[in-house]
């Protein structure tokens, strides 16, 4: 898909690992995959490839292999299914979907909704079985055709009272931001009240300030969204990223949605650790690698 300067563009991978056994092609090659998904305006494609796998057609329609999207709201969980994937002797299959990317297979959800992608076996239409492979969907390219503005937000509700937030994005500070910026679309209202997590919470930056009981300015504080985990802490928490504070409705838990903090002294420009550090979990959940 080419990448259009006068819409959006965002491009998703994921890595796909074997959650069940028993479907490997032979024991030494384990089933691996795959996938990429390309957004440009609200027009949407899907390509998954895998290989390793074991064949199923023995001339039957089903079981056959089949690709679902997973989104992580409880609340809305709604698992969708893009379609079969062919296997051929060798154990590799391709799969190839095009879809509208806001309103995904007429879910009411946009695609940035869904944060895995499973391979299942199918025993009949529509119907999953055992899940063969899955894989988290990453953020790895955004092209906006204008640069968003910086605007006021409080991501914490009534989390963290002495601080004030704004949310900024790529390149509007890249001059004196010292931590490199990543693309990313705009992804939160200025409220946080309907806070995104999945894949297209992660890239955007914080900006802020921690006052006293004064009212007088005590540090600047810089937010990197991340979950809860080791994967997602700037450089392991070197560089000062060492305190970690959840999204409303988040927790401390694996995986869970927040941001990594850093604290720097106004008048020094040192950075300084006026909290406990937070240990992030070193989640398999949150592991990436490619295949």
């Amino acid at each position: 898909m080419d990448c259009h300067t006068g819409s959006e563009y965002r491009r998703y991978t994921a890595v796909l690992r074997e959650d069940k056994r028993n479907y490997a092609i032979t024991p030494v090659k384990r089933p691996r995959g795959k996938v990429t998904i390309e957004i440009d305006g609200n027009k949407g494609f899907l390509q998954c490839s895998v290989k390793n796998l074991l064949p199923l057609n023995n001339g039957e329609q089903y079981p056959r292999y089949g690709i679902w999207l997973v989104n992580e709201d409880i609340a809305k969980k709604i698992p969708v299914h893009t379609g079969i994937i062919s296997i051929s002797k060798e154990g590799v299959g391709e799969s190839n979907w095009p879809f509208d990317a806001d309103n995904v297979k007429d879910t009411g959800l946009d695609i940035d909704s869904f944060s895995t992608l499973e391979v299942r076996v199918n025993t009949a239409p529509n119907e999953p079985g055992d899940r063969v492979l899955t894989g988290h969907l990453e953020l790895t390219e955004v092209n906006l055709p204008e640069e968003p503005k910086m605007e006021k937000v409080s991501p914490f509700g009534k989390g963290l009272p002495y601080y004030q937030w704004w949310k900024f994005y790529p390149g509007y500070f890249q001059d004196w931001m010292y931590y490199p910026i990543q693309p990313i679309s705009q992804v939160c209202s200025g409220n946080f009240n309907n806070y995104r997590t999945g894949p297209v919470f992660q890239g955007h930056q914080l900006v802020g300030l921690q006052y006293d009981h004064k009212g007088a300015v005590r540090f600047l504080v810089h937010g990197v969204p991340g979950r809860f985990c080791l994967r997602d802490q700037p450089y392991g928490g070197a560089t000062g990223y060492i305190y970690w504070h959840p999204l409303p409705g988040q927790r401390y838990k694996a995986g869970d949605y927040g941001y990594w903090l850093i604290h720097i002294d106004p008048t020094t420009g040192e950075v300084v650790f006026p909290q406990k550090a937070t240990k992030p979990p070193d989640c398999e959940q949150c592991s990436r690698s490619d295949i």
